[in-house]
């Protein structure tokens, strides 16, 4: 299959990498792919995290420059890691006029061979819907098989955050993002991205109590892609103000419940958190041990 980012870029060619050219891509272009990449919408889930003038920042996944305008506006310099030189040339063409942002090829190994967490740490490093490495799962696979391929995968996923921790400087964070697999919009019928690293509310609190620290978790509505509200354990959702969860930016799908209904059932006994449909999670280093918030 080929990667969207060719084709984002063939459509900046036609229609330019400027604010302008974006809005006419998405006047042509609603593909949910093309949306995650360009809809300034994704950068609801960032702009309000705080990051100080003289701060450096990490983007370990460039996202073809969906938040990394945003982080550069903020802080003082930011370094986008990506592995896909396709994908870093869309957010090159995007932000390149930027004077604090640079870009490099590859991954945390990459960084870890020119010095090592100790020597090359940053006040915020931000992972937003990494990859699922390993094995991808084979339609025909037996059940055993294709289990043990997903561990293989989730196992893969927790080193990838515990490395990236290793990235933080002392009191910096780490902003992680990703989806839930028990999320109410899988339960009700939508299909689960298998190339995406998904984790439970449980999985996660296990891994960051791992980690030490302080971890806060939010709830991005509908989900981490394109959130048009965040919110927290001291503020769940509450019946008469949630967004549109049935996202018109999704393919047509079967819906099995009402995911609305569901969540005013739910917050009416405290029971959203586990079935929001993404997670973000802000873990703070040197905050003490094993705390959340």
């Amino acid at each position: 299959m080929r990667e969207i980012s060719y084709e984002i870029l063939d459509l900046m060619e036609e229609y330019g990498a400027d604010e302008e050219g974006i809005r006419r891509i998405l006047e042509r272009d609603d593909r949910p792919e093309v949306l995650f990449t360009l809809s300034p919408v994704r950068e609801n889930l960032v702009e309000w995290i705080e990051i100080q003038p003289e701060d450096r920042v990490l983007e370990i996944g460039s996202g073809g420059g969906a938040v990394t305008g945003i982080l550069a506006q903020k802080a003082k310099e930011v370094l986008v890691l990506d592995p896909r030189l396709e994908t870093l040339e869309v957010d090159k063409r995007r932000h390149g006029d930027l004077g604090n942002i640079r870009y490099q090829c590859g991954d945390l190994e990459t960084l870890e061979r020119e010095g090592g967490p100790a020597g090359r740490t940053f006040d915020h490093v931000f992972l937003l819907g990494p990859k699922a490495e390993g094995e991808e799962k084979d339609g025909g696979a037996a059940g055993a098989k294709a289990e043990r391929a997903a561990a293989d995968r989730c196992a893969a996923g927790r080193r990838l955050v515990q490395r990236a921790a290793a990235m933080v400087a002392e009191e910096g964070q780490l902003i992680l993002a990703l989806p839930n697999p028990q999320g109410l919009k899988y339960l009700a019928g939508a299909k689960a991205d298998p190339k995406e690293l998904s984790m439970s509310l449980k999985e996660l609190k296990e891994l960051f109590a791992g980690l030490g620290g302080q971890a806060s978790f939010y709830y991005p509505l509908p989900d981490h892609k394109l959130p048009t509200a965040i919110y927290s354990d001291g503020y769940l959702p509450v019946k008469g103000e949630l967004p549109s969860l049935s996202a018109e930016y999704e393919r047509s799908r079967y819906q099995l419940f009402s995911e609305e209904a569901v969540i005013d059932a739910l917050g009416a006994v405290g029971g959203f958190p586990p079935f929001a449909n993404s997670y973000l999670v802000i873990w703070r280093k040197g905050h003490g041990a094993n705390t959340f918030r």
